[in-house]
């Protein structure tokens, strides 16, 4: 986790503190021993390379900790030798002990004798490769001694081109220090970097929490990405240091190269957008130029010269060119907090340069032990955190100082609202005091008038069970125009076979009366009487159910339903209300009228659950108006018109449907939400009450639970459908 900090300091603009910083931690790991402060490596194989007289001066000098893809022939060939000369200074005729943190496999060899074989459990079978253990040695002198590592790695499948492990590390110590250390140290490490994830998530959290809280502050959205997006990236680079194969070490590490590339460009992103500026090309350059540089990082590989610092460091230079113009063009303090912040950041990296170089020096001049080094790594930490967190966090106190400042504005104008209401309070004790008075007064006249209102009520009441009484009636009389013309035709049946029934019954008695008797004749003629007889019988049964229906009509309906035959209620009610309204208009002013009637009724309705003396109401209430409506039409349309009522049923999955339609006026498509109110009618005064649709409707919609509809144009006809559940 340090050699992150490491790097992520450089990529805050001072790349030259990250190699002082390096320095210290090389100080760290080999303090109890002098080297030729170089290690030699050769990729390949071979067992005489581990002689203690071999010369590998000429080998490529390359640290062991450098990551496996940038050691190229080690990652071709997934093999090779690291060879390091040392003496110690400190720890002659001690049990010490090497620390060797290792990615892989490994033979250590001291002085050409192989004293460790270093190999993972799982490491043949897909498991970890990761190890971490003790090597104990005792020296008693002060020679030179060789120190070589045969070395291999298994090479899993990669997801990118970031690979974040080093080979090994090692360090010489105390033994029963050793042990300690290393714990210390990778728990300070993994406190750390588990510290900065939290700290980054919070303050996600929170700026998400301030964003639903206030969506017009656009910042605190952009902030929490910024925030989340950091980490993320740093929350895979901490499990980065406890992933078992490099396929796993190269998905966290392309998620943690990504993440930390895109919250850089979003905290520029957060700077633009809380300062009121527009990203503009330098910004977006800046941007790409970074996203860039990420993609070749994961997909290809690491940048050449190591590079990847770059962008980066332009992005903090653009951050203080728009906080350095914010500021010059805010002349108010308290907006200033990112600029004071980034001033803090910049301290701290100088600060770590100066440490950074004092170390330096002290390393060059003075032989400083471990104790001492890791009292200076504490320092460099924090100034490491401040430089990390200060940018962040001076746009989160930019944020929070403005909450503040609204807060007191809004606290004073509450105090200002507070005195206003308490001598609005005054004003209306004073008034309550007027208004006592008054509402004795007001009482009493509204008991008054609320008596007034509810007679009122009572008599609006009967008025309107009088008019519905009346609607009914109204369409009794409607109806028995047609009934009396419906009956008249068996009556007429009836009368004529009756007189032709007489005169066969007289042909008959003549016959008998006669010496010579046909009874030929007879028998025919008692057939002709018979059948005579049978139609008058069908003709007064015919009349017997026009007067039935006349009275099922009239009386109360007892809200039963029963089984009836919808198709020929359609067909009664429909003759009787057209003979019932040209009765009726043969006797007005208008002369005799005309209408053509279609039918179309579908014979496998059968029988449907009804309360017929209501829907016979509906059906002739709906059959009238059509008529009216086409007769309006007749009255105004010279051009050929040709009036037409019709009545279609059908039968549905559940339901049955009726549509009464006519081409006669339409209804305009401001009234049609009005037709069903109550009392609301377009007929002239004295011609209709209004309730006619209106009671239809609640027939059909309370009383059957059906469905009524009506669609209209005007100028060319109106339908009324109506659905009723079979």
């Amino acid at each position: 986790m340090m050699r992150f900090f490491h790097q992520f300091v450089g990529l805050l603009l001072l790349f030259s503190t990250l190699n002082v910083t390096a320095q210290v931690g090389d100080s760290l790991a080999t303090n109890y021993a002098l080297t030729d402060n170089a290690w030699h490596f050769r990729a390949g194989d071979s067992t005489g390379w581990n002689n203690p007289r071999y010369d590998a001066r000429l080998w490529t000098t390359i640290n062991p900790e450098t990551d496996l893809n940038e050691n190229l022939d080690l990652w071709k060939k997934g093999r090779g030798w690291f060879i390091k000369r040392f003496r110690f200074r400190d720890l002659r005729n001690q049990d010490a002990a090497i620390t060797i943190q290792q990615f892989g496999r490994s033979e250590v060899y001291l002085d050409g004798r192989r004293i460790a074989v270093l190999k993972p459990d799982g490491y043949d079978s897909g498991g970890s490769q990761r190890i971490t253990t003790l090597v104990p040695i005792r020296i008693a002198d002060s020679n030179w001694h060789t120190l070589a590592v045969r070395y291999a790695f298994r090479a899993d499948p990669q997801l990118s081109a970031v690979v974040d492990k080093a080979p090994f590390q090692t360090e010489f110590g105390l033994m029963q220090k050793a042990m300690p250390r290393l714990i210390d140290r990778q728990r300070t490490s993994s406190g750390m970097g588990y510290l900065i994830t939290g700290l980054f998530g919070l303050l996600g959290l929170l700026h998400w929490l301030f964003y639903r809280a206030n969506p017009a502050q656009r910042v605190n959205r952009v902030l929490a990405a910024t925030m989340l997006t950091f980490s993320v990236g740093f929350l895979f680079n901490e499990t980065n240091d406890s992933t078992g194969t490099l396929t796993l070490d190269s998905l966290c590490g392309a998620l943690s190269r990504a993440g930390i590339s895109i919250g850089t460009v979003l905290l520029l992103l957060s700077v633009n957008t809380y300062v009121g500026q527009r990203p503009g090309w330098t910004f977006w350059s800046l941007a790409g130029l970074s996203i860039v540089a990420m993609l070749y990082s994961i997909g290809i590989g690491p940048l050449p010269h190591d590079l990847y610092w770059v962008p980066a460091c332009l992005m903090m230079v653009e951050y203080v060119r728009v906080s350095w113009l914010a500021k010059r063009r805010n002349p108010d303090a308290d907006a200033r907090l990112p600029w004071n912040s980034l001033k803090i950041t910049l301290y701290a990296l100088f600060a770590m340069l100066l440490l950074g170089v004092a170390v330096g020096i002290s390393l060059s001049v003075f032989s400083l032990n471990y104790d001492v080094l890791e009292w200076i790594e504490i320092p460099l930490k924090i100034l490491v955190l401040v430089a990390m967190f200060s940018v962040p966090l001076g746009l989160s106190l930019s944020l929070v100082r403005d909450y503040a400042r609204t807060y007191q504005s809004l606290r004073q104008k509450y105090d200002e609202v507070e005195q206003l209401s308490a001598q609005t309070l005054r004003q209306e004790q004073e008034k309550q005091q007027l208004l006592a008075s008054q509402n004795e007064r007001l009482e009493q006249q509204v008991a008054d008038r609320t008596a007034e209102l509810e007679q009122s009520l009572a008599d609006l009441h009967e008025t309107q069970n009088q008019l519905i009484q009346r609607e009914k009636l109204a369409s009794l009389g409607e109806l028995m125009a047609g009934i009396a013309h419906e009956i008249q035709n068996p009556l007429n049946f009836v009368n004529n076979f009756s007189e032709v029934s007489t005169e066969l019954v007289t042909e008959i008695e003549e016959e008998q009366q006669r010496p010579d008797r046909d009874e030929a004749l007879e028998t025919e003629l008692l057939g002709d009487l018979k059948q005579n007889l049978q139609k008058i019988t069908h003709h007064g049964h015919r009349a017997s159910s026009i007067v039935k229906g006349m009275l099922e009509h009239s009386r109360k309906s007892t809200g039963t339903k029963e089984p009836t035959n919808l198709n020929a209620l359609c067909d009664e009610y429909f003759r009787l209300a057209y003979h019932g309204f040209r009765a009726q208009e043969k006797h007005g002013s208008t002369g005799r009228f005309n209408c053509e009637l279609k039918m179309n009724l579908d014979p496998t309705i059968g029988e449907v659950n009804l309360i017929q003396q209501d829907m016979s109401r509906v059906l002739l209430n709906l059959i009238n108006n059509g008529f009216y409506a086409v007769q309006q039409r007749q009255k105004t349309d010279k051009t050929g018109y040709q009036p037409f009522v019709s009545i279609t049923t059908k039968r549905l999955d559940d339901r049955v449907e009726i549509r009464i339609s006519d081409n006669g006026t339409g209804i305009p498509d401001s009234l049609k939400q009005k037709i069903f109110q109550p009392f609301f009618t377009t007929k002239p005064t004295g011609e209709g009450t209004g309730l006619g649709l209106s009671l239809s409707y609640d027939i059909v919609t309370k009383g059957h639970g059906g469905e009524m509809m009506v669609e209209s144009t005007e100028g060319e006809g109106t339908e009324f459908i109506i659905r009723l559940p079979r």
